[in-house]
């Protein structure tokens, strides 16, 4: 079975060595890959950056910040704004505020080594390797034009872009492939929701929110802990080649 694995997942009264529950992984043509929390490690930066912006705007506690915006992480800053302070009149200030101030906080960060030799070794298999953000477009652009690998697709949020069905649909058109095609890696449970909504098989990434979070809203879809360990659902050889780099 080249290209496809079998993933042994937890039955919901036993432990995963108890479980005759087989998930199948095949290696997608085109690997949708969330940027902040999934390909770098921004997300504690960007919590304490809308921490200070939500306490300085409106005035709620530092604790109470943190946790709302970790809550609604994954969509745009105004998108969580909206759902966090509905129809606040401060919400496009402090939006602003917030992606103004991002790329000094953000410009230094890089993938770690082993997520770049999974991105190669994808690349190897026939992947083509797509961003899928809702970081504003030229924060995502700045970030790809920096990054040590050519990915063949970028988008971010504006221009009547955005994470889900448009940038699906941006994929769709650009490689000429279906949604079974896909498979969309993530770190928060929005991104899971977005593959659910549209029909793409998701990967989630522990870190943002606890395995046990993803395992209880997406019992039937793998979560690893790190992106590179994306490699050990889809081929054994793979995790191999990735092991020798």
């Amino acid at each position: 079975m080249d290209g496809i694995i079998e993933l042994r997942t937890p039955s919901r009264g036993g432990s995963a060595s108890r479980s005759k529950a087989l998930a199948r992984l095949a290696v997608p043509k085109v690997l949708l890959c969330d940027l902040d929390g999934t390909l770098i490690d921004t997300m504690p930066l960007l919590a304490d950056l809308a921490t200070e912006v939500m306490t300085g705007t409106y005035g709620i506690p530092r604790v109470l910040a943190r946790e709302l915006y970790l809550a609604t992480c994954g969509l745009p800053f105004i998108g969580q704004l909206e759902e966090i302070f509905p129809g606040d009149q401060r919400n496009r200030e402090a939006s602003a505020r917030f992606e103004g101030s991002k790329p000094g906080r953000c410009d230094q960060a890089k993938m770690p080594v082993d997520t770049l030799a999974a991105l190669h070794e994808l690349r190897r298999l026939g992947t083509f390797i797509a961003v899928s953000s809702n970081n504003g477009r030229e924060n995502v652009e700045r970030f790809a034009s920096n990054a040590d690998f050519p990915f063949d697709l970028v988008m971010g949020y504006g221009n009547g872009l955005a994470k889900g069905r448009p940038h699906v649909q941006m994929v769709e058109r650009v490689f000429g492939v279906g949604r079974g095609q896909m498979l969309f890696i993530g770190d928060s449970l929005h991104d899971g929701e977005i593959a659910l909504t549209e029909g793409i098989t998701f990967v989630g990434v522990a870190g943002t929110f606890a395995k046990e979070s993803f395992a209880l809203r997406f019992p039937s879809s793998p979560v690893v802990a790190r992106f590179a360990d994306v490699l050990h659902l889809m081929r054994e050889e793979s995790s191999l080649a990735l092991a020798g780099t």
